[in-house]
């Protein structure tokens, strides 16, 4: 378990260098994110060699500490606007919306595909640390069903751009998620609406920043979430660009394989993103837990890894 230990180190270092290198301390952690990430790239083998042990029970206890500590970071850094200069606040606007849309988004994407009620409440919370807790409906019930198909919201088009995906995505995402619930609610009545239930919680958590600390705090609290967001987004934009399902004369959709899912074989880099870059296998097996996740020899590999695929997508004609 301690092999995932990458992001609590990550975590830590932003009040580490805020305190001790200053308000531009945190756009540190930043620099040893990418420096890990990219540097992995060169030094790691490729495969399947980190095998989870036989108690799962301790990989899922990560997400029970790391979650906590995610919304504590986001809670400090808030009380910090008041007391720090304008760049101090963009570079805990930074560090703290990134680990927040890297390792926070992560620790809610697993546990919203969790079987235990549980778990999928406390990815909600985490979600909502970033005003996205519709993601967990859109994600669950969209995205995996309909997954590299241009009903999907979160599949990248071949040739568009990551912005206008961006646009195009948070709105789609948003949508699907009320339109899961109609269906679904259809007969149960509006109070039943878990799409309802987000955006009240989201509206009410706001109210009580804005309560607690003020314009200040509210608006850094969502520029924060606008960058986790934006992370979250380059991770769909990567994960399936391109990569659509084919119909047949009949109009019937092939079903979602292994080649419709681009991936990262690189044994560190998958050991900092929870092994999100066995994505293929995920869509496999979307309950499966992390550490479960197996390299696919057949699967699509990006050329540039998770990091610096997301790098280039920040460029569009680098990324084209």
């Amino acid at each position: 378990m301690l092999l995932y230990g990458g992001p609590f180190l990550l975590l830590a270092s932003i009040p580490a260098f805020y305190y001790g290198l200053g308000p531009a301390g945190p756009l540190a952690t930043i620099g040893l994110l990418l420096a890990a990430l990219i540097g992995a790239e060169f030094v790691s083998p490729r495969g399947d060699v980190i095998r989870g042990a036989s108690d799962p029970g301790r990989y899922r206890a990560l997400f029970y500490v790391y979650v906590p500590l995610q919304l504590i970071s986001i809670a400090w850094a808030i009380g910090q606007v008041s007391q720090t200069s304008a760049l101090g606040i963009v570079s805990l606007v930074i560090a703290v919306g990134i680990t927040t849309g890297v390792f926070g988004m992560l620790a809610a994407h697993e546990l919203v595909h969790s079987r235990s009620k549980g778990e999928r409440i406390l990815g909600g919370i985490m979600l909502s640390g970033m005003v996205y807790r519709h993601f967990r409906i859109a994600h669950v019930h969209f995205h995996h069903r309909y997954a590299a198909t241009e009903r999907d919201s979160a599949t990248a088009r071949l040739g568009e751009g990551f912005y206008a995906f961006l646009v195009r995505t948070v709105s789609g995402q948003f949508r699907e998620s009320w339109e899961f619930e109609h269906a679904r609610l259809n007969a149960r009545g509006i109070f039943s609406n878990r799409a309802l239930f987000d955006l009240s919680t989201t509206i009410v958590l706001c109210a009580a920043i804005f309560a607690a600390w003020h314009w200040q705090g509210l608006a850094f609290f969502l520029a924060q979430s606008f960058v986790a967001i934006s992370v979250l987004e380059l991770f769909n934009y990567i994960a399936h660009y391109g990569l659509m399902r084919r119909a047949d004369t009949r109009g019937k959709l092939e079903p979602l394989a292994d080649h419709h899912s681009w991936n990262s074989s690189n044994v560190l880099v998958n050991l900092l993103i929870f092994n999100m870059g066995r994505h293929s296998y995920h869509h496999r097996k979307p309950s499966a837990s992390y550490q479960e996740l197996q390299y696919l020899r057949t699967a699509p590999e990006l050329p540039a890894g998770y990091a610096g695929s997301i790098l280039l997508a920040l460029v569009p004609p680098l990324w084209r």
